[in-house]
């Protein structure tokens, strides 16, 4: 029998979707495999994709372009798509409804994310789709439930940390509970739930301690829900003694968020793998790290491998590369420091730097690159010519090679290249961003909203 397929081929887009996730798929802990960022990310963009197509069917499809949303790697470019489509289907997890407690009637069961998947391009349109299916026994479960939480996939795609994602689904679930009370469970039952990292793969450091569950996961993951989504997140800790043995948490709605929106939020934070390809790390490989590391590590680690490559007081490096993935790997690269406010409230509030102010110098960036990319159009021919040949002598020897051939073959039509010239000519221009430019952007931000 053929495979019925949704009718549906404009999806919604992934960013401005609402998902209704099953609670069983909710508080999900992985038993083989790491449940990272990004499988979450796609994991419920495809389910969004499902619940909007016109007829149900054993198998869905949703444009690529569509599935990565306003990313800026080309439409072309499958494989972090790929690498997140085999884990999903290898990845094994344990559904539940979302507590540790063996309760009469509670059912509990193992599968992967999703069955199967294929990427394929039309020959006639050149567009290219993905297909893909989950396994029957939780189909109807995932696709039509009975008890589910409405999340916004907008605010999704604004976290950038695992447990940040993990800890906004559990919390939104308990949103319109009278008690506003999230399950109380053991720390060590939260731990492979908010990390996605099984406990047959945890250090046992990790394992052992809970300050290092908290240092780690707990305290970025709350700051981050509460300065990005709709909902203020509050730890509440159960004690036997001095010993923290019980964790569960406090949720109340706010009606908007501390950090303004982006209006094209990305599934991918692509500008990170644009600049670990200028560290000269293959572009490949940067994918690869980038799908297998926390943004907020990789943001650390890039920032002192720059800072680093730029400083005139120590010793050439000689391997930004190896610089960088030691740092990544370790985890010893300080985090971004961060500002005194966040953007749209009065007083400091203790949230990481490497979701304040590195969002913040992303944004600073991007309107930076804006405004030296009408420079450079403004100017003419011989102007161009003159900035194009500057680039070349100063700034593309030290980048990546995969970048130095992208500017050979395709020049500024190649994106990562154009993020690069306009980065490079944004500095050239106006120099290294200072706090003091920051903090006059953010209040020029919230002045414009």
């Amino acid at each position: 029998m053929a495979t019925k397929r949704a009718k549906k081929t404009d999806v919604v887009s992934p960013s401005s979707a609402e998902l209704r996730k099953a609670v069983e798929a909710i508080a999900i802990q992985p038993k083989s495999g790491k449940i990272t960022l990004l499988t979450r990310k796609l994991f419920n963009v495809l389910l969004a994709v499902a619940q909007q197509a016109d007829e149900s069917g054993d198998t869905y499809r949703a444009l690529l372009s569509d599935i990565v949303a306003n990313s800026a790697f080309d439409s072309n470019d499958t494989a972090l798509v790929k690498e997140h489509l085999r884990r999903m289907v290898s990845v094994q997890v344990e559904w539940s409804t979302g507590t540790s407690s063996q309760k009469p009637g509670r059912k509990w069961g193992i599968s992967t994310l999703i069955a199967d998947a294929e990427i394929l391009e039309d020959p006639t349109t050149r567009r290219v789709w993905v297909e893909f299916s989950f396994a029957p026994k939780i189909k109807k479960k995932l696709l039509d439930p009975v008890q589910y939480a409405r999340l916004s996939l907008q605010f999704q795609s604004q976290l950038r940390s695992s447990a940040g994602l993990a800890l906004y689904e559990i919390c939104v679930r308990y949103l319109t509970n009278p008690s506003h009370l999230t399950m109380r469970e053991t720390w060590e039952w939260w731990r492979p739930i908010l990390s996605g990292t099984p406990d047959t793969e945890a250090g046992d450091e990790a394992k052992r301690e809970y300050k290092y569950f908290k240092r780690d996961y707990l305290r970025p993951a709350i700051a981050e829900v509460n300065a990005v989504t709709n909902i203020f997140v509050e730890l509440i800790e159960h004690r036997e003694g001095r010993r923290v043995a019980e964790i569960q948490f406090r949720v109340t709605e706010r009606k908007q968020p501390m950090l303004a929106l982006d209006e094209h939020p990305n599934v991918f934070d692509s500008t990170l793998v644009d600049r670990m390809v200028k560290i000269g790390i293959p572009l490949k490989e940067a994918q690869t790290l980038y799908a297998d590391s926390e943004e907020n590590r990789i943001r650390a680690a890039l920032q002192m491998t720059e800072q680093r490559m730029r400083s005139t007081s120590l010793p050439p490096v000689r391997s930004a590369p190896a610089l960088f993935k030691d740092a990544l790997k370790k985890g010893y690269a300080p985090p971004v420091e961060a500002l005194p406010t966040a953007v749209g409230v009065g007083k400091a509030v203790a949230t990481p730097a490497d979701d304040l102010k590195a969002r913040l110098l992303g944004e600073y960036s991007a309107y930076r690159r804006k405004q030296a990319y009408e420079l450079y159009n403004e100017q003419g021919d011989a102007e161009r010519d003159m900035a194009r040949q500057s680039f070349e002598e100063e700034e593309l020897p030290g980048l990546g090679s995969h970048l130095r051939d992208d500017w050979r073959r395709r020049g500024l039509d190649s994106k990562i290249v154009e993020t690069a010239f306009f980065d490079w000519l944004s500095r050239k221009t106006w120099g290294e961003p200072t706090d003091g430019d920051l903090l006059a952007f953010t209040l020029s931000q919230s002045r414009a909203a």
